[in-house]
């Protein structure tokens, strides 16, 4: 029986982590926790900008005459999509809503 150290384990997980992001262009930020506490904000901020679902999306429903998000709409959006925008009075079908709780999508109307 091989053993594998908790360490390496943790290191091959880390690895393949990393890669995947980068394949999904997500930045991966290295910094220094340190204990100023204006340099922990910007840390904060560093590792909130490399969340992986962090692409906006404005839908342009201009060509609408009554705005409706679709299913198909939210199955077109970007795998890193966390929020969509779309304009004031946009009706959401049922499908359509689904999708975006399924997806932890944040939904703004403008």
């Amino acid at each position: 029986m091989a053993k594998v150290s908790l360490e390496t384990i943790i290191h091959m997980i880390t690895k393949q982590v990393i890669e995947e992001l980068q394949k999904n262009d997500v930045e991966i930020v290295m910094h220094d926790s340190g204990n100023d506490q204006n340099q922990q904000g910007k840390n904060q901020e560093r590792i909130q900008s490399s969340n992986p679902k962090n692409k906006v999306e404005r839908i342009d429903m201009s060509s609408f005459r009554s705005p409706v998000l679709t299913e198909n709409h939210i199955q077109r959006l970007h795998v890193l999509t966390g929020e969509i925008i779309v304009p004031k009075g946009t009706v959401l079908t049922p499908k359509a809503r689904q999708l975006i709780i399924q997806k932890n999508i944040l939904l703004t109307i403008e």
